[in-house]
């Protein structure tokens, strides 16, 4: 896995997120996803930190996407999570590794790191909400029983 549980967590939480700006409340999200409540609570924190969220305390507050969800790539979210670069270093632990001065795995890891930018930076949270849609459509019971027969 390239990123953490935490990362995938937050990727989760922001594409169950209402497009309608309505706040949700980190223990509704937690119960809804089955991801523990406390962990959750401290991702969507870091993830208004990063103002990828927006949070508002009280019996109304909660936290809701801070732009439309088109407007949010996961590189943002992974770059919130992780830290600027983290897919940069050698794969190998050398602490000098370049085109100058490879390591075995350089080439490679250049060329994944390439594609995982790119997938990144293109795809947005609107994508995520879109397959997760699909997704949970063709699992619906009317869509099994329809591909049953």
């Amino acid at each position: 896995m390239l990123f953490t549980v935490a990362s995938g967590y937050a990727l989760q939480a922001l594409a169950h997120m209402p497009e309608d700006g309505t706040f949700m409340m980190a223990k509704d999200l937690s119960e809804q996803l089955k991801l523990p409540a406390p962990y959750l609570a401290k991702i969507l924190q870091k993830l208004a930190r990063a103002e990828i969220l927006e949070s508002v305390r009280g019996p109304k507050g909660g936290f809701r996407l801070s732009r439309a969800s088109h407007r949010i790539t996961v590189g943002q979210v992974l770059e919130a999570m992780e830290g600027q670069g983290s897919l940069n270093g050698c794969v190998m632990g050398f602490p000098a590794c370049d085109c100058d001065n490879p390591c075995p795995m350089h080439d490679a890891w250049v060329a994944v790191k390439a594609q995982v930018d790119s997938s990144m930076t293109s795809t947005t949270l609107r994508d995520l909400q879109l397959a997760k849609m699909r997704r949970t459509h063709l699992q619906s019971p009317q869509a099994l029983r329809r591909r049953k027969t």
